[in-house]
């Protein structure tokens, strides 16, 4: 029985890494810079952000996007570079949380999903 349980999270933790590789498959071919104008302009509109904050916000999500693009392109293996993306977006997250408003920061939370087709339609080649 407990071989069984193994046998079947083991299949999980792998089917999970291939398809959240598979997510990220259209950033391979993405500069940072292009990840972080997509997120601002996202962003932009949907917080509502002013221009000071935008500007700010463009400067994080740059920031961010250099510190992804090592792990993003790497040797490591989906689950591994998953688990290091991750870290990394929740550092930022720390960081907007003291720059947008609560308001802002639960929408942004919220809107993760949204964001990510949004990158997805902007940042794919047509």
């Amino acid at each position: 029985m407990r071989t069984l349980r193994l046998t079947v999270a083991l299949f999980f933790c792998l089917f999970i890494s291939i398809a959240s590789a598979e997510d990220m498959a259209y950033l391979l071919n993405t500069t940072p810079t292009e990840r972080a104008e997509s997120q601002t302009r996202f962003m932009k509109t949907k917080l509502n952000l002013s221009q000071d904050d935008a500007a700010k916000v463009q400067a994080i999500n740059q920031k961010y996007a250099e510190k992804i693009e090592p792990v993003l392109k790497g040797p490591s293996i989906g689950f591994f570079k998953m688990r290091d993306i991750k870290a990394i977006l929740e550092e930022k997250e720390g960081i907007l949380s003291s720059v947008l408003t609560p308001e802002q920061f639960d929408a942004y939370v919220n809107a993760k999903d949204e964001l990510r087709q949004a990158m997805q339609q902007d940042l794919n080649p047509r």
